[in-house]
């Protein structure tokens, strides 16, 4: 693995989700991604017992090779240290910028050029959505470079509370752009639990958003809400014979969602399939 430096950390909405960015030394610049693929990380100080690199989804876009950004949460309870914290997220907490961080990649194939479909289709559950925003950065800078894409993009993020949805303001101000054509739909499946929620969001789990653009019962507790604009335009969005269906998250959100596009007509496995998952957990 190489050594980079810790260069930004800001934690976001609460403590335990962050954003934050990794440079080489004399701002030299990291390999060649695409957006989608991951890098792993370590630290010299992650216990001795597991000193295994972490997967992490690059949030960056893959034209700004000076630095990776990645979206983190810390991750509480595991199984193999009950009460205690993750492996790497518990050590990454314990770092401050200026420490060295190991890193190595690229890596994975759940990038854009999988499908062909002209509608990219995006379910994202917690941190789950760093992929989909190097996507999103990547075609708005090439938006703005060239005017608008040949394919469009979605992204339904599912939290469960208002303040971990990260990202949340470069996304609204990227869709704001209707020429831009991406359709934003952030989720949050707690909403009588949380003081910020408002309802310019949606309520309900990512999953039970899917269910209900598909005509299915929910599987969670709270009744899935949008907005009927968007409503109607995710719809129009996710049709087998026009869209790709990009799911990042919670492994049972990923079955789920997985079942139910199946049975509308998606094509699953193979080289021309139109489902393509990332578990995040």
């Amino acid at each position: 693995m190489s050594v980079a430096v810790l260069t930004s950390w800001e934690r976001c909405g609460s403590d335990d989700h962050a954003i934050f960015r990794i440079e080489k030394a004399e701002g030299e610049p990291f390999f060649d991604f695409k957006a989608g693929q991951y890098a792993q990380l370590a630290f010299w100080d992650q216990p001795e017992q597991d000193p295994r690199p972490r997967q992490f989804s690059i949030a960056s876009s893959p034209n700004s090779l000076d630095h990776l950004e990645f979206y983190a949460i810390l991750v509480r309870d595991m199984p193999e240290n009950p009460g205690g914290l993750g492996i790497f997220t518990g050590t990454l907490w314990k770092h401050k910028v200026g420490d060295e961080i190991l890193y190595m990649g690229p890596a994975g194939r759940f990038t854009p050029d999988r499908t062909v479909e002209r509608d990219i289709f995006c379910i994202a559950t917690g941190t789950g959505l760093a992929p989909f925003v190097s996507m999103a950065r990547e075609m708005w800078e090439d938006y703005q470079n060239n005017g608008p894409p040949d394919r469009r993009l979605t992204i339904i993020h599912g939290v469960s509370y208002t303040n971990e949805l990260g990202y949340r303001e470069l996304l609204e101000d990227m869709a704001a752009d209707r020429d831009f054509g991406l359709l934003y739909v952030p989720t949050v499946s707690r909403p009588d639990q949380d003081e910020d929620w408002s309802a310019d969001l949606g309520r309900g789990r990512a999953n039970d958003t899917c269910r209900l653009l598909l005509g299915h019962p929910k599987s969670g507790r709270v009744d899935p809400v949008i907005s009927d604009e968007d409503r109607e335009a995710l719809v129009d969005r996710l049709r087998p014979e026009s869209a790709s269906v990009y799911l990042c998250g919670n492994p049972d959100m990923i079955d789920d969602c997985r079942g139910l596009l199946v049975d509308r007509g998606f094509r699953s496995g193979g080289r021309d399939s139109q489902i393509i998952t990332e578990d995040y957990w």
